[in-house]
């Protein structure tokens, strides 16, 4: 039991200075701060922040939550972001492997999974603590973290087993659509799309540092832009992946041996490229997966009601959980997230004080059950509506 107690403390530990770390990317990227340099100060003197009054939470105590120098108040969202942190790293470990010696042997063979899980936790608190501060996600996290489980899944040819397969022709047919955004992206690169929402920015010109800055945002006609009009430069945008994905689709459905498969009698590609393969596959299947469900329901609300719905952080999110989990999670997530969303709007509703919260943190509180538990909330929906014996 001792060295799965070790291991638990080091797991913590652990956790508590990934925490450290992500209070600096909050804080720095929607201030397009550099999350290097200068080494971590007291945001409102400027001074340096002795190693010693950096050991994530424990320094916070020591200094009872003020500056040593100027000694203003220092935030507690600081600790308490290293504690969700910590919290989260060590939940993800207990709620998949047992604690005892096989779960030590388990996760020293699957440790890849494990990384990639904690990494889109990280994310995950990182783009709610942002969205909350100012309704906005850093986009840049999204696009690392799914950068990194994409290149995962193509890697760490064992751990593809944790990801849903999917088929060689839905692999094909996700490729074409990766090849028409890239397409849809140079030609935005070089102005020829034009972004939506270009006169509906949230964020004015005095930052983000501000109280007054944090507030709900959607444009709508009386903003003096079109909503509807201005979502169709989206779907104009999506067309390239649409047409190419549907094209590969029928290509490899007509090309493609009847049951053709990844790996295995019927593999398409020998050996470990076949592998690979069906990893770089079902992570992009994912991403598109995640990504293109939100971004249907911001293009038809949009169009439906003359408002801007959803947003595009929001998109990403779940694009990323896809990307790092396959495309069963980002699904339960998006079923998941409004009831949690709902409840906090009646919090809100009876209690005046009470302030709004984005999407995103709810998205992600629903990827995160989704990934730990969601076979059996998908297993207990199922029995409760009688299609499980």
């Amino acid at each position: 039991m001792m060295p799965q107690i070790l291991l638990l403390t080091f797991i913590a530990t652990f956790g508590a200075c990934v925490g450290s770390f992500l209070n600096v990317v909050i804080w720095r990227v929607p201030r397009g701060g550099s999350i290097v340099f200068p080494p971590s100060h007291c945001p409102k003197c400027g001074f340096a922040i002795r190693w010693h009054d950096n050991i994530p939470l424990l320094g916070w105590l020591i200094l009872r939550g003020k500056c040593r120098f100027c000694k203003l108040p220092i935030s507690a969202r600081y600790p308490l972001i290293e504690l969700l942190t910590s919290l989260l790293f060590v939940g993800v470990y207990l709620a998949q492997y047992p604690l005892d010696a096989e779960g030590a042997m388990l996760l020293r063979s699957n440790w890849p999974l494990y990384v990639g899980q904690i990494l889109l936790v990280a994310a995950l608190v990182v783009c709610s603590a942002v969205d909350i501060d100012i309704w906005q996600v850093p986009l840049e996290v999204c696009w690392l973290v799914s950068a990194v489980g994409i290149l995962g899944a193509t890697i760490w040819t064992s751990s593809t087993q944790w990801i849903p397969s999917v088929s060689p022709q839905a692999g094909i047919a996700a490729g074409g659509m990766v090849i028409g955004l890239v397409i849809s992206n140079s030609l935005q690169a070089r102005s020829l799309f034009l972004p939506s929402f270009l006169d509906a920015d949230p964020i004015r010109e005095g930052g983000v540092d501000s109280e007054d800055d944090r507030t709900s945002f959607a444009a709508t006609a009386d903003d003096g832009i079109n909503p509807r009009l201005e979502v169709m430069r989206e779907v104009l945008f999506l067309a390239p992946a649409v047409i190419l994905g549907v094209l590969a689709w029928w290509l490899a459905g007509t090309l493609l041996p009847a049951g053709a498969t990844w790996s295995g009698p019927n593999a398409i590609l020998p050996g470990a490229w076949g592998l690979r393969a069906a990893g770089l596959s079902a992570a992009m299947v994912g991403y598109l997966a995640g990504g293109g469900l939100i971004w249907g329901i911001r293009i038809f609300g949009t169009l439906a009601f003359a408002k801007e719905a959803m947003g595009l952080g929001d998109v990403h999110i779940l694009a990323m959980a896809g990307a790092v989990l396959g495309w069963k999670v980002p699904l339960l997530a998006f079923f998941l997230a409004p009831v949690f969303g709902l409840l906090w709007a009646l919090t809100v509703l009876f209690r005046k004080n009470q302030r709004e919260l984005p999407y995103g943190p709810w998205l992600s509180v629903g990827v995160l059950l989704a990934m730990l538990w969601g076979d059996v909330i998908l297993a207990w929906w199922l029995n409760s509506m009688g299609m499980q014996k």
